[in-house]
C-alpha cells in the first residue's frame, strides 16, 4: 500500500482556480513542495477547477514529488467560495487551509509553524500574518507586512471538527466578500484561536483578482456586503445570540463609513439587500441605537481609516435605514 494512504492527512490545502494555467499553479504548488521540517504524508493538496481552464492532466506537476495532489474540475463556475466548499467536501484532513492559485507561501518554514502548534494539541482556528504585494503606478512592486486579519482566507488553518460542529460553509450566492463571511464567522464563534506572530503567506499582486479587477467593482459592491452581513447576523443569532445586538449595531455604523469610502455603488440594489437584513432583525432596531453611536465614534478615532470622514449626517443615514425597515 502507498505509504501516503496509511495516514489521515493533518491538513488539506485547498487551491481553487479559474483561469490560472499550469505555469501559474506551479508557482503556488512549488512553494508547498519545498516546505521543510514537515512530514508530507500529513499534507494533501486539492486543486478545484472552478469552470474556466481545465487541466489536461497532473503530469506537469510530477516533479513535485513531495505532493499528494487530487484534482476535480467543475464545469459551472460558482466563484472562489463555492470552489473552496467543494474542496472541503473532498478533503480528508483534520484541518482545512486555503491557498489562492496566484499566491504562494512566504518562506519554506511556513507550514512548520502550523504543525508545531497542532503537535501540542488541537485548536479551532490558527491565524498567522501575511505579506501583501502591491504595485506602484510606475509598475514597480512594494510589500506590506500585515498583521493577522480575521476576514480573509489566507494564512489560516480551520479545524474540520469545529467547522462541522458549527455548520460553517461558504455561501453559494455571494461571490464578493464571501471570505469575510466564512473566515470572520469562524473566528467570531471560536473559543480557541491561536494567533501566530509569524509571516507565512504572500498575497501576490494580480490585476485580475476579485479584489483588484476593475470589471468586478469589488469596492462598490456594497449590496453584496449587505447580503453577506444578513447571513452573518443570521448565523450569530443561531450560534452566539449574546453577540447579536453588538454585531447588528456595529454593522450599521460600518456600512455608514463604507458608503462614504466607496462612492459609486448602486443605491437601489444596496437598499434592497440592506432592507432584507434590517427586516430580519427588526426587533433590534430600537435597542441598539446606543451601540450604533458608540461604534460610530469608535471607528472615528484618531489613527483609524475613517477618522477624517464627516459624521454629521449619521442621523440622516439612520433615518433612511429606518424608512427601509418600515417600508
Amino acid at each position: 500500500m502507498d505509504a501516503k494512504k496509511e495516514f489521515r492527512p493533518t491538513v488539506s490545502i485547498i487551491i481553487p482556480f479559474y483561469n490560472e494555467d499550469e505555469y501559474q499553479l506551479m508557482i503556488a504548488l512549488s512553494s508547498i513542495n519545498y516546505q521543510i521540517g514537515i512530514d508530507f504524508r500529513e499534507v494533501e493538496i486539492i486543486l478545484v477547477g472552478d469552470g474556466g481552464k481545465k487541466l489536461k492532466s497532473l503530469d506537469d506537476f510530477s516533479v513535485l514529488n513531495n505532493l499528494n495532489i487530487r484534482y476535480k474540475y467543475f464545469t459551472n463556475s460558482g466563484g472562489a467560495g463555492v470552489a473552496r466548499q467543494r474542496g472541503m467536501e473532498m478533503a480528508k484532513g483534520r484541518y482545512y487551509m486555503f491557498v489562492d492559485a496566484d499566491d504562494e507561501f512566504y518562506y519554506d518554514g511556513a507550514l512548520q509553524e502550523f504543525f508545531d502548534v497542532v503537535k501540542k494539541g488541537d485548536h479551532e482556528v490558527i491565524v498567522a500574518k501575511y505579506i501583501e504585494q502591491g504595485r506602484n503606478a510606475d509598475g514597480s512592486y512594494f510589500y506590506l507586512h500585515n498583521d493577522p486579519v480575521w476576514s480573509a482566507a489566507y494564512a489560516k488553518w480551520f479545524n474540520r471538527d469545529y467547522v462541522e460542529r458549527m455548520g460553517l460553509h461558504w455561501l453559494d450566492d455571494v461571490r464578493i466578500f464571501e471570505d469575510v463571511y466564512f473566515c470572520a464567522m469562524a473566528v467570531e464563534l471560536a473559543s480557541d484561536v491561536v494567533w501566530l506572530d509569524s509571516f507565512v503567506y504572500s498575497w501576490l499582486y494580480n490585476e485580475k483578482s476579485t479584489v483588484r479587477d476593475p470589471a468586478l467593482k469589488f469596492n462598490i459592491r456594497l449590496d453584496q456586503w449587505a447580503k453577506m452581513n444578513k447571513y452573518y447576523l443570521r448565523k450569530i443569532k443561531e450560534k452566539a445570540p449574546q453577540k447579536l445586538a453588538f454585531d447588528f449595531g456595529n454593522s450599521i455604523a460600518t456600512l455608514f463609513y463604507w458608503e462614504k469610502k466607496n462612492p459609486g455603488y448602486d443605491e437601489k440594489t444596496l437598499d434592497h439587500e440592506q432592507q432584507l437584513m434590517l427586516k430580519e432583525n427588526a426587533d433590534l432596531w430600537g435597542s441598539t441605537q446606543d451601540i450604533m453611536q458608540q461604534q460610530l465614534q469608535a471607528l472615528h478615532q484618531p489613527g483609524s481609516e475613517y477618522e477624517n470622514y464627516d459624521i454629521s449626517d449619521f442621523s440622516k443615514y439612520l433615518a433612511h435605514s429606518e424608512k427601509l425597515l418600515k417600508s
